[in-house]
């Protein structure tokens, strides 16, 4: 079944490509604040791992919120990053995408630490997979690592430092703050796996 990857150039997404090797990667820019950041990180895993990456830009920052979208948190959630419904708009897309261009499934990167968030949870992921699969083109939503932490994602991935170093994970812009909560994120992983040492 052909694959479609939802590649942010984070840590998770990039070890699914180097697992999954899927058909597409498609990197999206919504008008978040590291685009350019993720882009470059998406091309550069892409060209190392001699992947199909295609781009999207569709902008919606005026429509986002938190440091993502570098305006205020918007009250509805406690944490500074959150982006009223983008995962759901996310995959939307990438489901069009797949229909459109022949991929049957397409991948997100969902982890165990999403959880902190409503849209990590695996009654979301279910849930917007038997939406999309209503409807016509029957495409697939699958996330293959919902049940991983992120170090035991790199290890079954086997992902390669030298891809994985392109990672980009600050929230707030093309530069790591290394405050955030990606940059902490990305930080405490690479204790976690002994790669900062």
């Amino acid at each position: 079944m052909s694959e479609l990857l939802l590649l942010s150039g984070g840590i998770d997404s990039i070890c699914l490509a180097a697992w999954r090797r899927p058909a597409c990667c498609l990197t999206i820019d919504y008008g978040q604040r590291p685009a350019k950041a993720e882009f470059t990180a998406s091309t550069q895993v892409c060209r190392a791992l001699g992947l199909k990456h295609e781009t999207l830009n569709v902008p919606i920052g005026h429509l986002g919120g938190g440091v993502m979208a570098g305006s205020l948190p918007i009250a509805a959630s406690p944490h500074i990053e959150f982006w009223p419904f983008r995962n759901q708009f996310l995959i939307t897309l990438g489901a069009m995408y797949a229909l459109r261009f022949g991929y049957a499934k397409v991948l997100i990167g969902t982890v165990l630490s999403d959880r902190r968030h409503a849209d990590g949870h695996p009654e979301f992921v279910k849930g917007i997979a038997e939406v999309i699969r209503a409807q016509e083109g029957m495409v697939e939503v699958e996330a293959p690592a919902l049940n991983y932490g992120t170090a035991e994602l790199i290890r079954l991935s086997s992902v390669t430092p030298n891809v994985l170093g392109w990672a980009h994970s600050c929230h707030t812009g093309v530069l790591a703050c290394g405050h955030c909560p990606g940059c902490n994120k990305h930080s405490k992983t690479m204790g976690e796996i002994g790669w900062n040492r």
